[in-house]
C-alpha cells in the first residue's frame, strides 16, 4: 500500500509472548503485513490499544469511521508527537491549577 492510503482499519496481532506483534493494515478489502516487532512503542500512545494488550487477547482492532489512520515511524515525528503531548498535558494541569485558584478567590471574597 502507499503510504497515503486512506485505511479501513489496522490490526496487532499479539504473539504468543505478548511483547511482540504483526501489524496489518486493510483498505479496500486489502489487507497487508506493514511491521512486526515490539509492541510497546505503538501501545505507548494508544489506550485503547494498551488497556486490550494487558487482557488476553490474541489481536487488537483500530478502526474509525470514514477517517484514516496514520503511522509513522520516523523519530523526528515521533519527537514532535511525544513533545505536543506533553505540552498538552502541561497546559490542561494549569488550567486545572488556575481554576481552583479562582474559586478560593471567590471564597476568600
Amino acid at each position: 500500500m502507499k503510504s497515503n492510503t486512506l485505511l479501513d482499519y489496522a490490526v496487532f496481532e499479539l504473539l504468543p509472548n505478548r511483547t511482540r506483534c504483526d501489524l496489518f493494515v486493510s483498505s479496500n478489502g486489502n489487507t497487508e503485513k506493514l511491521v512486526s516487532g515490539p509492541i510497546k512503542p505503538f501501545i505507548t500512545h494508544l489506550k485503547v490499544a494498551e488497556e486490550q494488550a494487558s487482557l488476553a487477547v490474541q489481536s487488537i482492532k483500530l478502526e474509525v469511521d470514514r477517517m484514516f489512520v496514520l503511522f509513522v515511524s520516523t523519530p523526528e515525528v515521533l519527537e514532535m508527537v511525544i513533545t505536543f503531548d506533553t505540552e498538552m498535558s502541561q497546559l490542561e494541569t494549569a488550567r486545572k491549577i488556575y481554576s481552583q485558584g479562582s474559586e478560593i478567590k471567590f471564597l476568600m471574597l
